[in-house]
């Protein structure tokens, strides 16, 4: 087929195919006319110059203002559908469609290369948004129908059978499984990501954020999504001390919460560790967020994190991938603070607001002039209130601090947290909100604990002049069993993922409880060696092996030495396999070419069948027609896949008799 010869009706299914099952994924998140016109441009493809052929003969002019009305008009429209033309979304959508658009036009042996590259690429953008175990899956799929449909292309003949395709195309992928194994484990990793992310890549990313307001974590608990995964070393400790901890917030404004102006202070103040150390492994989702967290309270701190003023844990640079880090922390500690400064944030209240809270906390202070005592009483006070733990709490329209405490008496984590830290401000002592995730639901399989964007808690910290900033839960006080027993207890069973049918059902909710554990501890291990494999994980892996003192250069010899070596072997294995003679002109060629060597003309190992039979002719004038005409047709038989003067060739061979080459006897 030359490179301007017409594509055949079972080419272009083959490339709309895999076009099509490349960018499928991607539908769901495209404006619905760009999966509508990808699949009108491909099935036009498809369909028009088979049925309408009085039509197609002015397809030259048509194609051409065809493409031309979705090219500009598909750019403005997806200009007008995302307000840009930059990003991963923006990016995607434009491929997607050029992709059908290129498949549309496509009339070439060239153009049928450039659509499928296209969707080779197509493979990789799916990547942008997923990286799970499904998705790379999915993708092997579709490599193997792209790649049979390469080798239906270039089967000319049509000799090999579909099956015999996919079994061709499966066994090019399974041959480069260990060149991409040496490449994994070999390659130098870099900190972060080898391009720039665009600012859309991580749109729709919930979690903790660094400021908070009535029904910011209460919609977080509706969400069952994973936040970290953490792996302990021996025990893992009880429910109760797991707070894990994530902004601090200093600054309100009577309803919402924020780190304010100095949240950026890298400084650590003063902290004392008591107690055993608990050691444990962290992996973290993707935030575009600059904050870790880890427990109250760490010690020891991952490379490129820092502690802040506050003890929150915070990255060097935002989290754009999975991150896998450890950790020490101490549950027993006394935290200090770096100035009477903090100490003065910690008091700060809007200037008009909260009437009732105020006059509570001055009665307090008047009653209980020690702080600590203060800190009690307001506890006490909180516990024979009357107060309800609920995730649907009643619309606070005015006052929302007063409104709580005095009116409505029901909430959740931040409206307790949010009220409390108000009140004890009031009443003279120190206070900021901590926000961060409590307790975590134990994967039994892995024996590690899943914590969940359910799992999103906000709490109180006090100031004490003899116990530095201590932890102060009113939830626990309200609700002691979503800090003893897990959030599970108090959250709908539809959050925690039960199927409808099941919730009656013991021994059924069993069984899907142990399904669900191990499809995540798959995908716990694929985050951790696959994902999370990063330059530390690889330094550390390599010395497992045995390499000491890993650099760079050090991996890069590596890297060269068993690509070389798997190369080598993958060649060897194929060229012992693969027959001798599978195409029957090169096996009456071969013989050919032995009744030549027994009459002394052997043929050298550079020479191609012309320059053979070139020399052939200068050496044995008298069998330069013979030969000629016996390569030629070896050469149409073999090289332009013409079987059909098969027989003529054999017939020509078994007639050939060369004379045997008498050696000079002078």
């Amino acid at each position: 087929m030359s490179n301007k010869s017409q594509l055949n009706l079972n080419n272009i299914i083959w490339l709309a195919l895999g076009i099509g099952l490349a960018s499928f994924p991607h539908w769901q998140r495209l404006p619905v006319w760009i999966p509508l016109l990808h699949l009108a441009l491909l099935m036009t493809r498809v369909l028009l110059p088979f049925k309408l052929p009085l039509f197609w003969k002015k397809q030259k002019t048509v194609i051409n203002i065809l493409r031309l009305i979705v090219m500009f008009g598909g750019v403005f429209a997806i200009y007008g559908s995302y307000g840009t033309l930059a990003g991963r979304d923006v990016g995607v959508a434009l491929l997607v469609m050029l992709a059908a658009l290129k498949v549309f036009e496509s009339k070439s042996r060239r153009d049928y290369y450039i659509s499928t590259y296209l969707g080779y690429f197509l493979i990789i953008t799916n990547f942008f948004y997923s990286q799970t175990i499904p998705t790379a899956s999915y993708m092997m799929l579709v490599i193997v129908i792209m790649t049979a449909g390469l080798i239906n292309f270039n089967d000319t003949e049509q000799q090999l059978t579909l099956l015999q395709r996919f079994k061709l195309s499966s066994t090019l992928l399974i041959q480069a499984i260990p060149i991409l194994l040496v490449l994994f484990i070999f390659f130098p990793r870099i900190n972060g990501p080898l391009w720039g992310i665009p600012k859309d890549a991580f749109t729709g990313i919930t979690g903790i954020d660094d400021q908070m307001s009535p029904g910011t974590i209460s919609k977080l608990v509706q969400s069952r999504e994973v936040a970290f995964r953490v792996s302990f070393e021996g025990a893992i400790p009880k429910q109760s001390t797991l707070y894990w901890r994530g902004p601090v917030l200093w600054q309100t404004d009577g309803r919402k919460w924020t780190t304010g102006k100095n949240e950026s202070d890298q400084r650590m103040a003063p902290i004392d560790y008591t107690g055993e150390p608990i050691r444990y492994d962290v992996t973290i989702e993707p935030t575009n967020k600059k904050w870790l967290f880890g427990l109250e309270m760490i010690s020891t701190l991952p490379d490129n994190s820092y502690l802040t003023h506050d003890f929150q844990l915070k990255s060097l640079e935002p989290l754009r991938a999975r991150k896998a880090f450890s950790l020490t922390s101490h549950s027993t500690y006394k935290l200090g603070t770096l100035s009477e400064t903090y100490l003065e944030r910690g008091l700060r209240l809007p200037e008009t607001g909260h009437p009732k809270t105020r006059k509570l906390a001055s009665t307090l202070r008047d009653e209980f002039h020690d702080p600590e005592a203060i800190l009690n009483a307001a506890l006490n006070w909180l516990e024979k209130g009357n107060f309800v733990y609920t995730l649907q709490p009643p619309l606070m329209t005015e006052d929302m601090i007063d409104e709580f405490l005095f009116d409505k008496r029901q909430g959740f984590c931040e409206h307790y947290a949010s009220a409390f830290t108000i009140l004890m401000r009031a009443a003279g002592i120190p206070a900021r909100v901590v926000t961060g995730y409590l307790g975590g639901e134990l994967n039994p399989v892995g024996n590690y604990l899943i914590v969940r964007q359910y799992h999103a808690h906000a709490w109180t910290e006090v100031w004490l002049e003899k116990q530095g900033w201590v932890r102060v839960d009113p939830t626990a006080i309200v609700s002691p069993g979503r800090v003893n027993e897990g959030i599970e207890s108090s959250i709908p069973e539809a959050i925690i993922d039960i199927p409808l049918g099941l919730e009656n059902n013991d021994a059924a909710i069993r069984v899907w409880q142990r399904l669900r554990n191990t499809v995540d501890m798959i995908n716990y291990q694929w985050a951790q060696w696959v994902l999370g494999y990063s330059p530390e994980r690889q330094k550390l892996f390599l010395q497992s092996l045995g390499f000491d003192s890993i650099d760079w250069k050090k991996i890069t010899a590596l890297l060269l030495f068993f690509l070389g070596l798997v190369v080598t072997v993958i060649a060897t294995y194929v060229f012992k396999k693969a027959p001798r003679s599978t195409d029957p002109a090169k096996a009456c060629y071969d013989v050919f070419c032995k009744k030549l060597a027994r009459a002394g003309l052997p043929r050298k190992s550079h020479e191609g069948p012309v320059d053979y039979a070139q020399r052939l002719s200068n050496e044995r004038a008298e069998l330069g027609n013979q030969v000629k005409s016996i390569t030629d047709l070896y050469i149409f038989v073999r090289y332009r896949s013409n079987h059909g003067k098969l027989a003529q060739l054999k017939k020509a061979i078994r007639s050939f008799t060369p004379n045997k080459i008498i050696p000079n006897q002078s």
